[in-house]
């Protein structure tokens, strides 16, 4: 027998980077590296893929396997946090964040590759209120975009007619941040709190951000307006880096407040409002990469 691994497999994902053959093929590699597969689909009706990482952590499986998009991986990885479970991922999403914040390569096949390797790595995850996020923890505009398009995903026309108009009349605010113990102050429209690079639509928003090194990075844009803010967008989405850098720091503990109760969001779910303390929880989850 061989070392014994539930692959989670969602069957209506991206595959933006995959061709149909690749997860038969990913599978003939894993079973000739050594391991011993079981593979369960995801649905609409459920199981979804916390469930099944929630089962496999039950039934004692020392291995748990996604392919999929982020959407299906954060899930499953957020049951197997500070677990002895390893997680392996094989992209076969549309933009993969979290795969590529880690290094692993986007192509399925070669995905399998670095599982098969059996090398690891510890990965960071952020908090905010009951929220865990791997991505991005976003404040101000960026929280209420993300919650106009969730509002219009369950069909909640007023919220997100309300999100909308916020959103593009909503003017900067002040906003103190205290970094581990150090305060600044600053007028924004948004805040970003980030861990993976990667953002929204495979922005590499902030290059140097490490999913690995036990700390978050808070992005700033000083004074930058609505127009500025999309500009920007468009410089990273061409260029990889925007003209002129935002303000950056670095930390474990990031308590943001202002006299406006601005929303706040983790990975696109709607986390509360500021005043906030978002946390890193430094090497939470084990990961082939």
């Amino acid at each position: 027998m061989g070392e014994r691994a539930l692959l989670i497999v969602n069957p209506a994902a991206g595959k933006r980077t995959a061709d149909a053959g690749d997860l038969p093929e990913c599978v003939k590699l894993l079973t000739a590296a050594g391991f011993d597969i079981d593979l369960r689909e995801t649905g609409a009706e459920g199981p979804s893929s916390a469930d099944l990482a929630a089962s496999a952590k039950r039934e004692g499986y020392p291995l748990v396997i996604v392919a999929g998009g982020d959407g299906t991986v954060a899930p499953a990885a957020i049951e197997l946090l500070d677990s002895e479970v390893t997680l392996g991922i094989l992209p076969f999403g549309s933009w993969m964040n979290i795969a590529n914040g880690l290094g692993i390569p986007l192509a399925p096949i070669d995905a399998a590759r670095v599982i098969a390797e059996r090398r690891t790595k510890r990965c960071d995850v952020g908090e905010v209120g009951e929220k865990t996020f791997f991505e991005t923890c976003g404040i101000g505009l960026d929280a209420d975009a993300f919650g106009a398009a969730r509002s219009l995903e369950r069909q909640r026309w007023r919220s997100a007619i309300r999100r909308i108009i916020r959103w593009a009349t909503r003017s900067p605010r002040d906003v103190a941040i205290t970094v581990d113990g150090e305060t600044s102050h600053h007028q924004v429209l948004q805040v970003l709190i980030v861990n993976s690079p990667y953002y929204g639509w495979a922005f590499p928003l902030i290059p140097k951000a490490d999913m690995t090194d036990g700390l978050l990075e808070v992005a700033v844009f000083p004074r930058a307006g609505r127009l500025r803010l999309l500009r920007v967008m468009a410089e990273i989405a061409v260029r990889g880096r925007p003209r002129t850098p935002p303000w950056i720091r670095r930390g474990k503990r990031i308590d943001i407040r202002s006299s406006d109760p601005m929303p706040v969001h983790a990975d696109g779910e709607i986390a509360g409002r500021l005043p906030v303390t978002v946390r890193c929880r430094a090497g939470a989850l084990r990961v082939f990469a």
